[in-house]
């Protein structure tokens, strides 16, 4: 494998890998949210009788300050699972759904419904369907408000909270899986969010 395969492979993990919820999968006592820091418990260290450690939203990563490391989703898959840097970033890979790479053109292209389902639909969550709705939709129009992202990309991601609550209303969807599709669709708008703010 070329080492721009796996770099690229590597920063596509880190990037679609929300640490917060890995964290919570590992039992550490963290929220998924990117846009607030949140102190926690290391046990990488030994015995954590106080919060050492710092979760850092806005770039996925965490600081120890006992450890005197920065972390993210692959270091964390790296010490947890006791793998290597390959097998720590096949695991995100499965763990997320991810569908191998290269994509050839996959990034120039414009992102369809069917496109941001998939990716998506492998989300799960503890929030009733109507709660994530509410809130992925008072956030969408917060976005449209404010005009902080281009209108094309606003308008897919509309596109698709129309096609889900579509699903969940008209086509008999499990209301999990729409309350998991919009919780996942609200990940990747703050993603676009960061990225158009050049965080």
């Amino acid at each position: 494998m070329s080492f721009e395969r796996m770099r690229a492979r590597a920063e596509r993990v880190k990037t679609e890998c929300d640490l917060g919820t890995l964290l919570q999968d590992y039992g550490y006592a963290v929220f998924s949210d990117r846009h607030r820091e949140q102190q926690f418990s290391c046990d990488l260290h030994g015995v954590d009788n106080s919060p050492s450690a710092r979760l850092y939203g806005h770039n996925n990563t965490t600081y120890c300050w006992a450890c005197g490391k920065t972390r993210d989703p692959i270091s964390y898959v790296i010490e947890k699972e006791l793998l290597n840097f390959r097998g720590a970033v096949e695991y995100l890979e499965k763990k997320m759904g991810l569908p191998p790479l290269p994509w050839s053109d996959d990034h120039e292209r414009p992102v369809t419904v069917e496109d941001e389902i998939s990716k998506i639909e492998k989300t799960s969550t503890t929030v009733t369907y109507a709660q994530a709705k509410q809130r992925l939709g008072k956030f969408l129009e917060s976005l449209t408000t404010d005009r902080d992202m281009g209108s094309s990309s606003l308008l897919s991601f509309w596109e698709v909270y129309d096609r889900v609550d579509y699903g969940v209303a008209r086509e008999n969807w499990e209301e999990h899986k729409g309350a998991a599709a919009m919780e996942g669709l609200r990940e990747r708008v703050m993603k676009k969010l960061q990225e158009v703010s050049g965080q």
